[in-house]
C-alpha cells in the first residue's frame, strides 16, 4: 500500500476563474518628474493613445500618438516625457486609475477632478470622463463653470444647463463670474433673454389680461336686449344673431369683472421658450461639445 501512495503523482488541478494581470510597468516624465508606474490601467482606460503606443513591436523606431518609441519608458533614464499636463493631475489620473481604497474612486477636489477628466480627454479614456463628469455633477457647479468646462472638456450636458440657467435669470450670476466668461458668449445669453422677452410681450404675456371660460357673451346681443348669449371665442359666430363678436364691431360683453386676470406666462411655458432659445442661439457650440463627446482627441506633438 505505502509504495503505491509514493508511485502516485500529485492531484489534478484546473485553472480558476481568476487570471493574473501581467504587471507590465512604464516610467513617465511629467515636468522633470519621473513616475514608474503599470501599464494595465493606461492600457485599459485609453482607447486609442496609450494602448495603440503599447502596441508597437519592440525594437521599432516608429513614433506613437505621443511621441514615445518601444524603447521610451522602459528605463527611468528613458522615459516617456508627456505635455500638456501637471504633475497635479497626473497624479490625481494615478489615483483614479489605481485606487487604494475598496470603496471605489478617491476623494479628490473639484480641480483634481477637472484635471482628471482633462486628461481623460486628452489621451481617450471615455470611462475615466464618465466618472470624472458624475463626481463634478455631484459638487453642484455654478451656472458659469458649467458652462466653462462643458465648453472646455466637451460635456453638452454641462453646457446646456449652464446656458439654460443664465437665460432664464440672471440673477444667479455675479458681474465677475460674468466677466470670467468670453464676451461673446455674454452678449449671446442677453441677446436670448431680449428675444424671449419681446416674444412673451408679442404674445400677451405682460400686461395683457385673460378670463374663464364661460364669461364671453355677444356683444350684439347684449346691446340689442336679445339676452345674454354666450361665445366660446371671439372668432365664434353667435348662435343667435349670427355676428362673430371680432368682426362685428360690438365686440364681446364680460359681464362678470371678477373673472379678469392679469396674464403671467405659467412657468412651464417659460422654461420651454428657454430651452428652445438656448437650443437655438447656442446650437453650434453644442453641437461641437457633442463631437468632442465622442470622437478620438488629436494629441499634442510632445
Amino acid at each position: 500500500m505505502a509504495d503505491n501512495a509514493e508511485s502516485a503523482g500529485p492531484p489534478s488541478t484546473t485553472s480558476g476563474p481568476f487570471l493574473a494581470v501581467d504587471h507590465k510597468t512604464v516610467h513617465f516624465e511629467v515636468e522633470g518628474l519621473v513616475y514608474h508606474v503599470c501599464r494595465y490601467g493606461f492600457e485599459t482606460y485609453s482607447l486609442s493613445v496609450f494602448r495603440d503606443m503599447f502596441a508597437l513591436p519592440q525594437g521599432s523606431h516608429e513614433e506613437s500618438a505621443v511621441g514615445a518609441t518601444s524603447e521610451e519608458g522602459a528605463t527611468r533614464e528613458n522615459p516617456i516625457k508627456l505635455t500638456g499636463c501637471t504633475t497635479s493631475e497626473f497624479q490625481s489620473l494615478i489615483e483614479v486609475m489605481y485606487p487604494r481604497q475598496l470603496s471605489g474612486p478617491p476623494a479628490l477636489t473639484k480641480e483634481e477632478w477637472t484635471g482628471v477628466l482633462k486628461l481623460a480627454r486628452l489621451w481617450d479614456m471615455p470611462a475615466v470622463a464618465k466618472v470624472s463628469i458624475e463626481k463634478l455633477s455631484a459638487m453642484n457647479l455654478k451656472a458659469v463653470e458649467k458652462i466653462k468646462l462643458g465648453k472646455e472638456h466637451g460635456v453638452p450636458k454641462w453646457l446646456k444647463e449652464g446656458y439654460i440657467a443664465l437665460v432664464g435669470d440672471l440673477s444667479i450670476v455675479s458681474q465677475k463670474e460674468m466677466e470670467t466668461l468670453s464676451w461673446q458668449t455674454a452678449f449671446r445669453v442677453l441677446w436670448a433673454r431680449d428675444q424671449i422677452a419681446r416674444k412673451q410681450e408679442a404674445d400677451g404675456g405682460s400686461g395683457g389680461l385673460w378670463t374663464r371660460m364661460g364669461t364671453l357673451y355677444c356683444g350684439c346681443c347684449v346691446s340689442c336686449g336679445d339676452g345674454n348669449c354666450e361665445v366660446s371665442t371671439p372668432q365664434t359666430a353667435c348662435s343667435f344673431c349670427g355676428n362673430v363678436p371680432a368682426t362685428s364691431g360690438y365686440g364681446l360683453v364680460i359681464l362678470d369683472s371678477t373673472a379678469l386676470t392679469t396674464t403671467t406666462p405659467p412657468p412651464g411655458d417659460k422654461s420651454k421658450l428657454v430651452a428652445d432659445k438656448v437650443a437655438e442661439v447656442f446650437e453650434e457650440d453644442l453641437k461641437e461639445a457633442e463631437l468632442r463627446d465622442t470622437a478620438v482627441p488629436e494629441v499634442a506633438d510632445t
